[in-house]
């Protein structure tokens, strides 16, 4: 299964999580990009709660997804989630050949995996030099067990897709960061950036040092929650309580008793995720924090979390510098764009030379 090294010419993401289908076109525009088509279909409010992911559901989204959106292109790049993969930087003498990387992978991976190789997909990129060696090279070894990368493949084919190229979430995060505009020039360069991305269930933490992917991490939270509050406090449906946070409508009330506290928890979890990190790492400290996901949409939210924890916050909108196609509506679209951030970063990665 390949992660690295693959080119296509259109650019065709599927994001997959336990409670939408994010489908994003892009095309090449001289040195840009241009939305051709999105869609975004929400799955079953309970399909997160199953134990094992249902292929059929998946394949239904990703049709009705496919559909919506008008785009003509079968093959797309779909990722799998941190959780789900094994990483192991190794070194290896800089002399080899990616024939013979690949040879010695093969050979001794199971000194640094806990799989047998026949349970797992695995890939490598040669990342730099060793700092200490400069014989060596440093490799990154990334592996997933079958089953998880299976999964996605086969909920494709159901939809009449392929799957082009399984990538793994921090990765296409890191992409999407990549075309970000930036405040200051040199914010890649010895900048330490927490990318944090709130999704339905798990708000997902990626910390990027010099643009590379040091540090991943998660928490259980998400936008789910908040929807559940709003469900069992006003006594009304779930779908209901999803369109009333999105839409407005509610009650006086639903900012100090619901949002608000909500809020809190969110920035508590936050704090949380980025301890652990501060903790692992040796006098690094976070320059700045970016968010994505669907609940970076939330009013206010950047201001909330940089009030509390006193670090330069900013709402991440990767397509800012894209360009869109007639039919899509741009106030729309750019409501929607911190939760395509996934999307973004994976369509990206089908432009790989």
């Amino acid at each position: 299964m390949s992660w690295f090294n693959r080119t296509q010419k259109a650019s065709l993401s599927i994001d997959i999580s336990v409670s939408a289908i994010k489908l994003l076109e892009l095309s090449r525009t001289g040195n840009g990009y241009r939305v051709e088509h999105f869609s975004i279909i929400s799955l079953p409010h309970d399909f997160a709660m199953q134990k094992k992911v249902s292929s059929a559901i998946l394949a239904e989204g990703i049709k009705k997804a496919w559909e919506e959106s008008g785009s003509t292109l079968k093959q797309a790049v779909v990722a799998v989630s941190e959780s789900a993969i094994m990483t192991k930087t190794i070194s290896l003498p800089a002399s080899l050949t990616d024939d013979e990387i690949e040879e010695e992978l093969i050979m001794t991976a199971d000194q640094y995996l806990p799989y047998s190789l026949d349970d797992l997909y695995f890939d490598y990129a040669v990342q730099s030099i060793n700092k200490n060696n400069p014989e060596m090279v440093d490799v990154l070894l990334v592996a997933s067990r079958r089953e998880n990368v299976d999964n996605r493949i086969e909920a494709l084919s159901l939809a009449g897709l392929k799957a082009s190229i399984v990538d793994v979430e921090a990765y296409a995060m890191r992409n999407a960061f990549s075309i970000l505009p930036t405040p200051s020039p040199d914010i890649n360069v010895d900048k330490t950036i927490a990318l944090i991305d709130i999704g339905s269930t798990i708000t997902s933490l990626t910390i990027l040092y010099n643009g590379d992917v040091i540090y991943t991490g998660s928490q259980s939270v998400g936008g789910k929650q908040l929807t559940e509050e709003i469900q069992h406090h006003y006594n009304i449906s779930y779908e209901k309580a999803g369109l009333a946070k999105k839409q407005g409508g509610l009650p006086d009330n639903y900012d100090e008793l619901i949002l608000y506290p909500f809020q809190k928890l969110l920035v508590q979890k936050i704090q949380r995720a980025l301890q652990a990190f501060t903790s692992s790492s040796t006098n690094r400290s976070i320059d700045r924090i970016l968010l994505a996901g669907g609940c970076a949409s939330m009013t206010n939210i950047d201001k909330v979390v940089e009030s509390h924890l006193n670090i330069p916050v900013k709402v991440a909108n990767p397509f800012i510098n894209m360009s869109l196609s007639q039919h899509i509506d741009l106030q729309a679209f750019y409501q929607k764009a911190p939760s395509l951030m996934l999307a973004c970063g994976l369509a990206l990665r089908g432009f790989d030379a």
